[in-house]
């Protein structure tokens, strides 16, 4: 409606106001009106609500009120999907689970009335909540404190968030501790991290420090890697991109490398010395 209105208001003001105002503003407003205003004082009213409703964008799970009726058709969202789409009075009115419909007995001609549209509606948005969560796992690994601020910053409820974290676990698409031992791994073998350095990261992205803890000292053992072996084989990679430097100015760059990957200055120290030379100097200087 507030579309049509636009539409109407724009079309009769732009009517009247060219034929009036042509021929007696013509060379004192040529530069103001030579093209269409693109700025917030030169937008309608509508325009600028409808720029309003965009920018504030809906909440994650906030589906709006389910209407009441008769359900007039329930039917997959598309082809082979497990989402269904409930329509009330020939409109569609929310999309829920395969296990919804049974738990609420939803058929067609089934009366809607206002205890069953709330809990349609509650039903819809936590399988918002859980869906987006199935989707921000396809994209990476996440640690369940990760995954529980981007809902939160998308404005998904406490509830609903409690809610798919939890059918997560359960369904073993959320593991901290395979979480943790998959990422130790890769920072260790790839990385070139310490245990200190990957720990600090394990609980930056939300991982328990016993959780972490625990992690990092299986994932080295059994990949048979310990903290001066890593820190070598890191070292052999770096100093190949320092040849072009003077012995001194390779020692200050390796050590400061290998300081910001969380080594301790003693481990440190005897790798700069087998890899750059004898006679290294224990050196804080960084790049």
């Amino acid at each position: 409606m507030s579309e049509d209105h636009d539409g109407s208001h724009d079309g009769s003001h732009d009517g009247s106001h060219d034929g009036s105002h042509d021929g007696s503003h013509d060379g004192s407003h040529d530069g103001s009106h030579d093209g269409p205003d693109t700025g917030w004082r030169g937008r309608t009213r509508g325009e600028r609500a409808r720029s309003a409703k965009r920018v504030a964008r809906r909440a994650l799970g906030d589906v709006g009120d389910v209407a009441t009726g008769r359900i007039t058709a329930l039917h997959e969202r598309r082809s082979g999907s497990a989402r269904f789409v409930v329509e009330i009075e020939g409109q569609p009115a929310a999309t829920v689970s395969v296990e919804v419909i049974t738990e609420l007995g939803l058929r067609v001609n089934h009366a809607v009335d206002e205890i069953l549209s709330a809990r349609l509606a509650d039903a819809a948005g936590r399988l918002e909540v859980f869906d987006k969560s199935i989707a921000l796992l396809a994209a990476r690994a996440r640690s369940a404190h990760d995954l529980q601020l981007r809902l939160r910053r998308a404005g998904a409820a406490p509830p609903a968030i409690a809610d798919a974290i939890d059918r997560l676990q359960r369904l073993g698409l959320l593991d901290d501790e395979a979480y943790a031992r998959n990422l130790a791994r890769s920072r260790a073998l790839s990385g070139g991290m310490s245990k200190r350095r990957i720990g600090q990261e394990l609980q930056r992205r939300g991982v328990a420090r016993d959780i972490a803890e625990e992690a990092i000292t299986e994932t080295l053992e059994d990949v048979g890697l310990d903290e001066m072996e890593a820190a070598l084989t890191v070292a052999r990679r770096r100093v190949r991109a320092l040849r072009s430097f003077d012995v001194r100015k390779q020692r200050q760059r390796l050590y400061g490398f290998l300081a910001r990957r969380g080594y301790e200055s003693s481990v440190i120290s005897k790798v700069v010395a087998a890899v750059v030379g004898d006679g290294a100097e224990s050196t804080s200087d960084d790049e």
